[in-house]
């Protein structure tokens, strides 16, 4: 007699069979970075503790690292490679004329806003992988820009030279030499 009463009150009370999930799916929605533990266990009805307890099992947490560095490494390599067509591009035009030129210096500029604003959100998020390949992108950059242009081939002579500067007698002199009266002399 106490057995049958477990089992009407099991199909009364709603104590059926376990639901099944598909577990596969909010996998893939948390490791895809599209929805929190949270958010999947409110949206779907599943048991926050539950879906928990199966993340931590499973290491969606890691996963889910793993996932972002690579589309993260991913979308930085679409970029250079974006950025070294546009070189390249840049390389076999005619000079430019300056509207031109003009327009280009602030492409450029763009490039380098976009370049900081990667490495900035990667320092925000702690993704340090993300901000040295940030960094990475802006030293390999600005090696082909010195190239292009030439910057560290020309060795010009400085336009203020040391030793004449240090030969001027001191700041203090000069100001007397300023206000001695030449006629009076």
């Amino acid at each position: 007699m106490g057995c049958e009463i477990f089992w009407f009150c099991a199909i009364v009370c709603g104590m059926g069979a376990a639901k099944k999930y598909d577990t596969e799916f909010f996998k893939k929605l948390f490791i895809s970075g599209e929805k929190s533990l949270r958010a999947i266990s409110r949206e779907y009805g599943i048991s926050y503790t539950h879906i928990s307890k199966l993340s931590s099992a499973e290491e969606w947490s890691k996963s889910k690292t793993e996932y972002l560095k690579k589309v993260s490494e991913a979308e930085q390599a679409t970029e250079i490679a974006r950025m070294d067509e546009g070189l390249a591009e840049l390389t076999k035009t005619e000079p430019l004329k300056p509207e031109q030129h003009q327009k280009r210096a602030v492409q450029t500029g763009d490039k380098l806003g976009t370049l900081i604003q990667t490495g900035v959100q990667a320092v925000k998020s702690g993704d340090w992988r993300a901000l040295r390949s940030a960094t990475e992108t802006w030293k390999i950059w600005d090696e082909q820009m010195r190239k292009n242009h030439g910057i560290d081939e020309k060795k010009e002579k400085p336009l203020i030279n040391i030793n004449v500067m240090a030969a001027l007698p001191p700041k203090s002199e000069l100001k007397k030499a300023d206000t001695v009266d030449i006629s009076s002399e």
